[in-house]
């Protein structure tokens, strides 16, 4: 899989601020984005962006 280049994680955000979906599926619990992840469509498609926003935020909290 590719990597995306650029800001994406703002033109992801700016696209959900659009949509009026900002935050459809915030806040998830773990439980609840790896049983999005066993599902198909939107709600995978949310899962896993949950999970990869999850994981950036953890790393720049350590960072400082």
């Amino acid at each position: 899989m590719a990597k995306a280049k650029g800001k994406w994680i703002q033109k992801a955000t700016a696209r959900m601020k659009k949509k009026g979906t900002l935050g459809s599926f915030g806040k998830a619990t773990s439980k609840r984005i790896a049983a999005g992840k066993r599902k198909g469509g939107l709600q995978k498609k949310r899962a896993v962006f949950a999970s990869n926003m999850k994981k950036i935020a953890a790393r720049r909290k350590r960072k400082g």
